[in-house]
């Protein structure tokens, strides 16, 4: 008889951009436990948003995860001494602890995990920027294969995870990399400004996140969108004062009144 082949697959949830939206984390916490996933990556952006900043991040770490600063926790942090212009900021700073300001310094920057995953928030380099996004006067592009592998290429890992766009996607490279995003569990939706005004819509109000299936070289990837009481979420955010946020949350794009020529 021959022998058999024992199949070791390990399953991972990958989670980012969740903004303070303590709702839908429930939902995607819920569903990962559903599915009996036990190692859970978090890419930041845990907090700021028109939402429950506080009670997200208690949650947080309340749960077994790994986790990475992003753009927004670094800024928390930077803006503690000072006022600051950024909607929403001096609302989320007044509520959170000191054991969250605490927990938030103590966030790396990347991660590399199980020789498998190499771990960012926005690019290697950068918490800010965009690692498959390219912002044009002509709108929101994906950059190509090349551009992709020669951002890529100190990477040994096979799997690069990046968030920050809140835009879900997998992208296969010719080196034989994936580049993933799962997309925002928290805000599906935003207007971005800098060189170009531009939108990052997901065109859904769902809770985003992914789950890879690793089994030797062979890589399964899930993306998955959870329903949760969005409109719930965006009367907080409505009642918090922040009108444009809580139309994201309903829409996971931009209504016509709210883009920008």
């Amino acid at each position: 008889m021959l022998p058999v082949k024992l199949i070791i697959m390990k399953s991972y949830a990958i989670i980012s951009d969740i903004h303070g939206n303590l709702r839908a984390l429930q939902a995607v916490l819920q569903d990962i436990r559903s599915r009996r996933i036990d190692t859970i990556i978090n890419l930041g952006d845990h907090c700021f948003g028109a939402l429950e900043a506080e009670e997200t991040v208690k949650l947080i770490r309340q749960t077994p995860m790994y986790y990475i600063s992003g753009n927004t926790d670094r800024e928390i942090l930077e803006s503690l001494d000072k006022p600051s212009e950024k909607e929403n900021m001096e609302r989320v700073k007044a509520e959170l602890s000191a054991e969250t300001i605490t927990w938030l310094k103590g966030l790396p920057q990347t991660l590399t995990i199980d020789d498998l995953f190499f771990v960012c928030h926005g690019t290697p380099e950068s918490d800010n920027e965009y690692l498959l996004e390219k912002v044009t006067e002509n709108g929101v592009f994906v950059y190509n294969d090349e551009e992709l592998m020669a951002k890529t290429t100190g990477i040994k890992e096979r799997i690069i995870l990046c968030g920050h766009s809140h835009v879900n996607r997998v992208i296969y490279l010719s080196d034989n990399k994936i580049i993933l995003n799962p997309g925002s569990v928290g805000l599906p939706a935003y207007l971005g400004k800098g060189e170009y005004h531009f939108a990052m819509e997901s065109n859904t109000p769902h809770a985003k996140y992914a789950i890879v299936h690793a089994d030797g070289d062979a890589i399964n990837i899930e993306q998955v969108l959870c329903t949760y009481d969005w409109n719930a979420a965006s009367a907080a955010a409505k009642q918090n004062g922040n009108n444009n946020w809580s139309r994201y949350l309903l829409y996971g794009r931009m209504p016509k009144d709210l883009r920008v020529d």
